[in-house]
């Protein structure tokens, strides 16, 4: 019994291993790239211990050629060459940072209410709001273009930031209701006698309890809106309004470029603020995910 649950084990984590390993092996590739130029990238020599000629990468070294094994010149490329990366990456971090407050807070509020307040209506309302997970993006992306145009919020970040909101409030009021549903009335009720009123109830009691579930949400809809590229690219067409992953894709037309190296360099530099927010809020998502936040 004892050898049985040894090799299940062993086969699991062999398993578990290969799965990381393909999962990283992409990130691996775009580090490395991002170090080597374009011809050597194309020719698949990516390891960093390989040397090459900066005068001429795509030939064999002879003896007294002078020799490189990284450069830092796709990163130099970037921020020299590409004129508008910054407006990019500004626009991207403020809808990501700003997005992700107002959906927290306004999902937050409103899963309070579905989670704590009978009212005509409370289960059907909910269902029907969960319903509309339901209906794929592309099918509302024209009604949502007019809406753009009507309300004059075509080629604004301030229009993109309302898409964003909106369409991640599904996701925090699903998650943080069943967060909340799940603190003993007991708690409220003491609270009630103390004098706290409905908002102090929310503020100092169930966003505290819940805070593990408000991380899970953070991360989870702060990833989204970094990553969004449909909504970027159809509700935008100047770059003063437009977002990293829309400028990613465009990378190549700008300045005639298509390199590479520099396209890699920009991609590593694109979701490295991503690494950065799941490493610090990771302890919290996986508690907020483990600990109600799924659960009906």
């Amino acid at each position: 019994m004892a050898v049985e649950r040894k090799s299940v084990k062993i086969t699991l984590g062999a398993i578990l291993l290969l799965v990381g390993l393909m999962s990283i092996l992409p990130f691996a590739w775009i580090i490395a790239g991002s170090f080597k130029p374009d011809v050597q990238i194309q020719s698949g020599r990516l390891a960093p211990w390989l040397a090459y000629n900066p005068d001429a990468p795509g030939r064999a070294l002879n003896e007294g050629d002078p020799v490189e094994h990284v450069t830092l010149g796709n990163y130099k490329t970037v921020f020299t060459n590409l004129s508008n990366l910054p407006t990019y990456y500004f626009n991207t971090a403020y809808l990501a940072i700003a997005g992700t407050f107002l959906a927290l807070f306004v999902g937050a509020l409103a899963a309070y209410g579905f989670a704590r307040f009978k009212f005509v209506g409370n289960g059907l309302l909910f269902t029907l709001i969960l319903l509309t997970i339901m209906i794929p993006v592309e099918v509302t992306l024209i009604g949502r273009f007019e809406l753009m145009f009507q309300f004059r919020l075509f080629d604004k970040v301030v229009g993109l930031l309302i898409a964003y909101v909106a369409g991640s409030l599904l996701l925090v009021i699903f998650i943080m209701r069943n967060v909340f549903a799940s603190v003993p009335q007991d708690i409220l009720d003491a609270a009630m006698i103390d004098g706290a009123g409905t908002w102090q109830v929310f503020w100092e009691i169930m966003v505290p309890i819940g805070r593990n579930g408000l991380a899970a949400c953070g991360v989870l809809t702060f990833l989204g809106i970094w990553n969004e590229f449909m909504f970027a690219l159809t509700f935008t067409s100047l770059d003063k309004a437009r977002t990293l992953p829309v400028g990613i894709v465009l990378l190549k037309s700008q300045w005639g470029l298509f390199d590479s190296g520099v396209l890699f360099a920009t991609v590593l530099l694109s979701f490295l603020p991503i690494i950065i927010v799941f490493i610090l809020l990771q302890k919290y998502f996986v508690r907020g995910l483990s600990a109600g936040a799924l659960k009906q």
